[in-house]
């Protein structure tokens, strides 16, 4: 299936799915790693899918 208009595709939302889930992970200590570590993990994720939401073909 073809996605039409300026959604996002599959891909962005996977990579983005799994970003938030790691800082969300490491936010409730399931996971360890650095808190800059996840603290950026959500927000570059949370940016690209504001990216693609804008962009047509993202």
């Amino acid at each position: 299936m073809k996605s039409s208009g300026k959604a996002p595709t599959t891909a962005v939302w996977v990579i983005s799915l799994i970003l938030y889930v790691l800082a969300l992970l490491a936010h409730f200590a399931v996971i360890h790693i650095d808190a800059q570590l996840a603290t950026w993990s959500w927000i570059i994720g949370f940016g690209l899918l504001l990216l693609a939401c804008r962009v047509r073909g993202l």
